[in-house]
């Protein structure tokens, strides 16, 4: 799809799938690298903001060894299309099982987690690309440990 093509719905809605399915399956850098923008990126994490490939690399390998278990469930979904964006809100229940040493057993997340999200065609490849991800409020179910 040429790079000046406007979005469409149906492949953002692919992008927020293939997302949380990478993360899901704690997907190799390489294959998450081509979801996100190679220019301009930014992500507001509650522990940290990403700018960039190099440090989106450094966040994502860092989390993948924390977190297993991982399941996002898609809870809501928003897309608002632009004439060179969308902006997505979205809400995803994220459960997450984790390990601190010397611990008997795993703990386990359960937290909401409301998002923002700024989707922009890349000029590289023409695909959907995530610009900008805002984890607006990250709020804990019943059962959850703290993250």
């Amino acid at each position: 799809m040429a790079a000046t093509a406007r979005l469409t719905e149906a492949e953002v809605k692919q992008l927020v799938v293939d997302w949380y399915h990478g993360l899901d399956v704690h997907a190799p850098t390489v294959e998450m690298l081509p979801l996100v923008a190679e220019e301009g990126l930014e992500m507001r994490y509650p522990e940290a903001t990403v700018r960039g490939l190099a440090e989106f690399d450094g966040w994502y390998n860092g989390v993948i060894r924390i977190f297993f278990d991982e399941v996002h469930t898609l809870e809501k979904l928003e897309v608002a299309l632009s004439a060179d964006k969308a902006e997505v809100k979205l809400v995803v229940l994220w459960e997450a099982s984790r390990w601190k040493a010397p611990a008997a057993q795993s703990e386990r997340l359960k937290m909401d987690a409301a998002q923002t999200w700024e989707v922009r065609r890349s000029p590289k490849s023409g695909k959907a690309v995530i610009a900008t991800y805002i984890v607006d409020s990250l709020n804990p179910r019943p059962g959850s440990v703290p993250l």
